[in-house]
This record gives structure tokens, C-alpha cells and sequence, in this order.
């Protein structure tokens, strides 16, 4: 049986007045305005299990609208709205339909997440415009564009929408754009930071997202590349930027080539030192090398040292030998990649490495270097564990994405470790006991976005795009909890 919903009417010559910090909530109820509605300071939340939509003949405008669907039910706008204060994710998606919304000045979008967003698949835009003079990191309305310059941008309206971006240099985007127009918009030489969620990446490859641009509303697009980004918390940066106009983030078009048969290892060899070595067999039109560190308690690389490249004039057909020591006194894991960079600033990465932490020695020192005391046996383990110290950590997941079932295997440890899986929003769903190279199946699980956590291990995304009812099932799990 279908539930039946009902809509809350205003008629043309009706009025609505809500005064105070009054809600007005509507369970599975349409809202259709014909007439005028005086939201007050107060709030419409708009919750239930079915689709329901805002409509009518008069533009509505809300002080704070609050969403809190279940049962992957939407607000869908059938009308453009302006909202004064803010717009709350509780749980549930906003469609905006082909509709846009317009933020006052200091209204803002709260506890959007991978499952609870704006989404916009059939155009529509939400746009906001403020005064931004010098701005250090604003992010006007919470849309998600950081902005960084010391020039006076005046009035800036900035706007954001949901539909892939193509043209000339751009075959595709991920399922968000950004419009920044300021009234100044010259020699801003600012910085430009981009955020987006994974459901948008639209089959995009995250690791190599950059920077577009378009000075002419989408007919033509300039690679800007990127200066840095994270997987992890979601956003692409640009530095230096001249001016703002129309930006997307896409896989990076330009192929890089700079280098091959890169081989990248890394050992501890003192307490307080790290030494990296790489051999690559070609580079073409290189620059340098950036090396980049991540301690096991930090989220993401920092740059260290950069290296020039040995090769004449950027070019060389022979093997070039790399070595380079980095301070580093950490009692945890420390991860390394490489950052290549070629001389048109062409950026990609190297494997990446794992090296132990110091431990302390006889008289307190410290260093992991091998030493063979005591019985036979245990100069093996420690052997061992030299070599996995070096050996690259990797998670495998076949296939990503997937329908709810996959399957995962480890590289890089010498003994059994627990996995963890979490949902987007850090809720442990299952655990599992694993060892080095052995598959382990995972069936079952609900649609979604989900992170696989191996203590030492780079955190593994994976994606659920028709996902079961159940919770995930195994063999060889232990302490399962269906939340």
C-alpha cells in the first residue's frame, strides 16, 4: 500500500505568518505558495519517508529550512527560493531540479555530507554574494569555494552547480562547477581552493583531479593544474591564480611522461634518519622532485626536500640514481611518495612507501637497523620485519565500485592485523582478521560510501553504488554490529 501525503496550501490571496522562533514542520507534505508567507525567525523542516516538493505561482523566501528525510527520500524545488539564514542537513538530499536558491549575505549551508546534500543532476544553482576584501580561506555561504588573495575583490557572487562541465579542452567533469565573479578580477594572484564529495566525482580518477578553467562560460577551458589537494578531506588547490571566473575539477588531460621505471625504496638507518633512494630509467623534459612525508597520526603529506633533476637539461635515456636523508625521529610508521614535476609544471606521483619508526636499543638509542642477538628464531622475526619495512603497503579491492559485494587482500605485513569497516560518517560497521595476500570476501552491503582502516595502511575508499540490505557478512569476521 502507498502512503498517502498531503501539501500545505496557500492560496492567492492567503497569507502564512509565523512569528517567533516557531517550526513549521511538514511530514510528507508538499508546500505550494499562491500567495505570501512571512517565515518569521523561525524554521520549516520538512522530514518523513516520501519525495516532496516546494511549488507555486510566488518566489518563496525562508529564514532557516531544515532537511531531515529518511528512507533516501528528497525536497525536490519546483520554484526558485531565497533563504536568509541557513539551510540544515539533518539526514536526506535537496534537489534543486532545475531551481535555484539565493542566499542572503550571511546565510549559509550547514552539515551537508556524502549522503545528506545539495544535488542538482537537472541544472539549478545555489548562489550567494558578498564583499570580500583580502579574504584569508572565506568561504562564502559554506558552497565550498575557499578563497585567499590580498587584493580587494569588492562584490563577489559565487555560485554553485551540480552538472558536469565540457567544451573545448574538456571532455568531463566531476558533478560540481563553481562561478566566482568578483567585481575586481585582476591580478589577484590568489589562492583557490575547490572541496566536492566522492558521489560527485562522476567516474573521475580522484588521485589526478585539477583544476579548469573557462573565461567564457564554458566554450573553452585552461588546464590550471593544481599545487596540491587531498583524497581524504576532498578539495583541489590552485595557487596563483590571475582571476576567477567559471572552475571545475577534471582528470588532468595533459600527459606527463616525465619519467619511467621509477623504482622508490626506503630504510631507517638511524634513530633520527631516513634514507630514500629512487632509480629512474628515463626522464624526459624533467625538473625535480619533491619528497613527501606522512607520519601514521597525520592525514596528509607534507613537502620535505626537493630534489633537482640529475638528468641534462631535463632529458637523459640512462638510469639516474637518487639518495636523499630525511630527518625524521618518529616511533610510528612514516609514509613516502614522490611528487615528479616536470618543467611545464606537469605534476604525478611515485609508489608509495612505509618505513618503521625508531625503537629504543640497549643504552636507550634508537634505530630498526637489524641485529642478530639471541636465538636464531628471533634474528629471523626481526629479519623479517626489516624487510616488510621497506616493502610498499597496498589494500587491493575488486571491484571498486561495486554492488555490495567485493572482496579485499593486503600487501605489506608479515602477520595477521584487523580491518576495520566504517560508513562516510565514522560509524564501525564490521571487523575482520586478515593476513598478507589471502582474499577476503565481503558481501551484503547496503549502498553508500565506506572507508576500509588496516592500522598502517593507506585508508581505502569504497564505493556502493546498489548495495544489499544486510549487513556485511564474513567468514572471518569478528564483533559484527548492524547499526
Amino acid at each position: 500500500m502507498q502512503k498517502a501525503f498531503g501539501q500545505l496550501h496557500i492560496g492567492s490571496d492567503a497569507k502564512w505568518i509565523t512569528t517567533g522562533n516557531a517550526s513549521v514542520v511538514l511530514q510528507d507534505m508538499n508546500l505550494v505558495n499562491n500567495g505570501t508567507i512571512s517565515a518569521g525567525t523561525g524554521s520549516f523542516k520538512f522530514t518523513g519517508t516520501q519525495n516532496t516538493n516546494i511549488s507555486g505561482f510566488t518566489m518563496l523566501s525562508f529564514t532557516i529550512i531544515e532537511i531531515a528525510k529518511t528512507n533516501n527520500a528528497k525536497l525536490l524545488l519546483n520554484k526558485n527560493i531565497n533563504v536568509g539564514s541557513s539551510i540544515n542537513f539533518i539526514s536526506g538530499q535537496l534537489d534543486l531540479n532545475g531551481n535555484n536558491i539565493l542566499l542572503s549575505t550571511g546565510a549559509n549551508i550547514a552539515g551537508e555530507t556524502e549522503a545528506n546534500r545539495i544535488i542538482g543532476a537537472n541544472g539549478g544553482f545555489v548562489e550567494i554574494t558578498q564583499n570580500m576584501n583580502a579574504p584569508n580561506g572565506s568561504n562564502p555561504g559554506s558552497l565550498g569555494a575557499f578563497i585567499t588573495s590580498n587584493v580587494n575583490l569588492g562584490s563577489v557572487t559565487i555560485r554553485r552547480g551540480h552538472i558536469p562541465q565540457s567544451g573545448t579542452g574538456l571532455t568531463g567533469s566531476i558533478n560540481r562547477y563553481y562561478s566566482i565573479v568578483p567585481a575586481n578580477n585582476s591580478n589577484l594572484n590568489a589562492t583557490l581552493r575547490l572541496k566536492y564529495f566522492d558521489a560527485e566525482l562522476n567516474g573521475s580518477n580522484e588521485n589526478s583531479l585539477v583544476l579548469y578553467q573557462s573565461a567564457n562560460s564554458g566554450a573553452n577551458w585552461n588546464n590550471l593544474l593544481r599545487t596540491t589537494n587531498s583524497i581524504n578531506s576532498n578539495y583541489v588547490e590552485k595557487t596563483a591564480v590571475a582571476g576567477l571566473a567559471l572552475q571545475t575539477l577534471a582528470n588532468d588531460n595533459t600527459v606527463a611522461g616525465a619519467v619511467t621505471g621509477l623504482t622508490f625504496t626506503g630504510t631507517r638507518k638511524k634513530a633520527t634518519e631516513v634514507q630514500l633512494n629512487w632509480i629512474s630509467q628515463t626522464e624526459t623534459n624533467m625538473n625535480r622532485y619533491q619528497v613527501q612525508r606522512k607520519l601514521d597520526s597525520e592525514i596528509d603529506y607534507t613537502d620535505r626536500t626537493s630534489v633537482t633533476s640529475l638528468a641534462p637539461n631535463g632529458n637523459s635515456n640512462s638510469p639516474l640514481n637518487y639518495q636523499n636523508v630525511d630527518a625524521n625521529a618518529s616511533t610510528g610508521l612514516s609514509y613516502y611518495r614522490l611528487k615528479i614535476i616536470d618543467k611545464n609544471n606537469v605534476i604525478s606521483y611515485s609508489n608509495i612507501i612505509s618505513v618503521a619508526g625508531k625503537t629504543k636499543g640497549p643504552k636507550g638509542g634508537g634505530n630498526n637497523n637489524l641485529t642478530l642477538v639471541g636465538s636464531e628464531e628471533e634474528a629471523t622475526t626481526k629479519a623479517i620485519s626489516a624487510t616488510f619495512a621497506t616493502i610498499t603497503k597496498k589494500i587491493t579491492v575488486g571491484p571498486n565500485p561495486n554492488n555490495g559485494n567485493f572482496w579485499f587482500s593486503i600487501n605489506g605485513t608479515e602477520r595477521e592485523t584487523i580491518a576495520n569497516l566504517y560508513t562516510i560518517d565514522g560509524k564501525q560497521i564490521s571487523q575482520f582478521r586478515v593476513v598478507n595476500l589471502q582474499q577476503q570476501k565481503v558481501s551484503n552491503i547496503p549502498t553508500g560510501i565506506y572507508l576500509l582502516k588496516i592500522p598502517g595502511f593507506e585508508t581505502q575508499k569504497i564505493i556502493v553504488n546498489s548495495g544489499g540490505n544486510a549487513a556485511p557478512q564474513s567468514t572471518q569476521s569478528i564483533n559484527n554490529t548492524k547499526l
